[in-house]
């Protein structure tokens, strides 16, 4: 009986001091907001499964994304500037031109690996992937 007594009570303090270890594991993947941040480049858009690259207009063009809020945008050569809105739960962006005043959603389909797309969908249903790989 004495040895049983004694083995509850070893194993009662293994598993409590076991329970009250606390185990860090480092989140190794940062914010939706901080892997958008930055200068992309335009490398093409995909529509209806086809990927079109982009042309000689094109090549220049680029989104620049701050994490403050605004963003730079250059398509074929002609620049505009405003603020963004992101939806984290969603993976939702808005644009909002400072000229114009109209605001554009995209849903961020993918931010990884040094490349970014961004799905527009047209009220007619049509969506466009537009493509960009992070300036070094």
């Amino acid at each position: 009986m004495k040895k049983m007594s004694s083995f509850i009570l070893i194993l009662f303090i293994s598993i409590t001091t076991h329970a009250q270890t606390e185990i860090t594991t480092p989140t190794s993947t940062p914010s939706l907001k901080d892997r958008i941040a930055g200068k992309w480049l335009y490398k093409g858009t995909e529509e209806f499964a086809v990927f079109t690259a982009a042309d000689s207009t094109q090549k220049n063009d680029y989104i620049e994304i701050s994490p403050d809020g605004n963003y730079l945008i250059v398509v074929r050569g002609k620049q505009e500037t405003g603020t963004y809105k992101l939806v984290e739960a969603y993976k939702q962006i808005y644009f909002s031109s400072s000229t114009t005043k109209k605001t554009k959603m995209f849903t961020i389909k993918s931010s990884v690996n040094g490349k970014l797309t961004l799905d527009f969908q047209t009220p007619d249903l049509i969506h466009t992937k537009y493509q960009y790989e992070i300036t070094k």
